[in-house]
């Protein structure tokens, strides 16, 4: 079993109605246990997405990565309006426990977007056994998407970065901001772009295009070693006749995360 700290900042919401007023902004449904969501523009793409903790019946934590929390924190008080909300920064931490006999941990809530991805926990403190990197590797060979690594805030659509394949956007809830472009991104039969897990054997970096033939169908997004995360063309890349190339040597595009291609 393996623990990681990971560079969120924790906010405690707490208030009468929290739940109810969170559940009114956010891409996912309250209450959680434990929740994976975002807040997104008005034009639906990720300001910042997030971890959600219950904390009693009228308070709750919320893990974000922290190059986003400056701006979500000013963006939750921009919607408290007067709704009786206090925000706050909670002097606590965010660790992943994952590996061996991760499941058997007595502490935190299961990642909720992808059952081999461990546990996340909210603490002040826990005996950190693996880096950065290590965490990195687990879930680049899950293929799942991570801000903390893939992309910045006000880049992407939910869709994009797979949070409706990985439990991030509940379709059936009412108003979210943001909610008619991404239901409208929803409701297109054939999705154009999804963000993969590549693996090449050779060197390769952000930026990068991945090819197919002389015809470019993704580009890599985030890079550690042999494995990586890249935006592809789906459409492009389903009707290629020749097998992808990343600087010219040959590249594995994984299938997504929910095991449905």
């Amino acid at each position: 079993m393996s623990i990681t700290l990971l560079p969120d900042t924790i906010l405690r919401l707490s208030g009468e109605g929290v739940y109810a007023w969170l559940d009114g902004i956010v891409t996912c449904t309250m209450p959680p246990p434990a929740k994976f969501g975002a807040l997104l523009t008005p034009q639906g793409k990720i300001i910042a997405d997030f971890f959600l903790f219950r904390d009693g019946e009228t308070a709750l934590y919320l893990a974000t990565p922290s190059k986003f929390s400056d701006d979500l924190e000013k963006r939750l008080k921009m919607f408290r309006l007067r709704a009786p909300i206090t925000i706050e920064r909670a002097d606590l931490k965010s660790y992943a426990i994952f590996g061996d006999e991760a499941d058997e941990a007595d502490m935190g809530q299961v990642d909720p977007r992808h059952p081999s991805l461990g546990r996340r926990v909210i603490a002040a403190a826990l005996p950190a056994t693996a880096s950065l990197d290590d965490y990195n590797a687990h879930r680049l060979s899950l293929g799942v998407v991570d801000s903390h690594f893939d992309f910045d805030t006000a880049k992407v659509f939910p869709a994009d970065v797979n949070m409706d394949l990985l439990g991030g956007v509940d379709y059936k809830k009412g108003c979210f901001v943001g909610q008619e472009v991404a239901s409208r991104m929803k409701r297109m039969t054939i999705a154009k772009k999804r963000a993969r897990g590549i693996i090449c054997d050779n060197v390769f970096a952000v930026g990068d295009d991945i090819m197919c033939g002389e015809r470019v169908i993704g580009t890599v997004m985030s890079a550690q070693n042999t494995m990586g995360m890249a935006m592809i063309r789906l459409d492009r890349f389903k009707s290629a006749t020749q097998d992808p190339t990343l600087n010219g040597a040959p590249v594995q595009i994984m299938g997504s995360p929910d095991g449905a291609e």
